[in-house]
């Protein structure tokens, strides 16, 4: 129980770390785009994008740091 609760703290700090760092690098974007004549359009953002690479990025170093710190 211990090792999970762990894991959980340390990954929602790396993801928070690289959630950070990630929107430095790639600037959320949002664009709306309108559909032909009509005044309907929809939005179009990176938002998923930064969210991914970061929870992606964070999942990879807290297994790294699991694999060297418990072995």
């Amino acid at each position: 129980m211990e090792t999970a609760a762990s894991f959980a703290l340390i990954l929602t700090i790396y993801f928070l770390g690289c959630l950070a760092l990630i929107q430095e690098v790639i600037r959320p974007r949002r664009q709306l785009i309108v559909e032909g004549n009509t005044k309907k359009g929809h939005w179009v953002t990176n938002y998923s994008k930064i969210i991914f690479m970061s929870f992606g990025i964070s999942l990879f170093t807290t297994f790294l740091a699991y694999y060297l710190f418990l072995n």
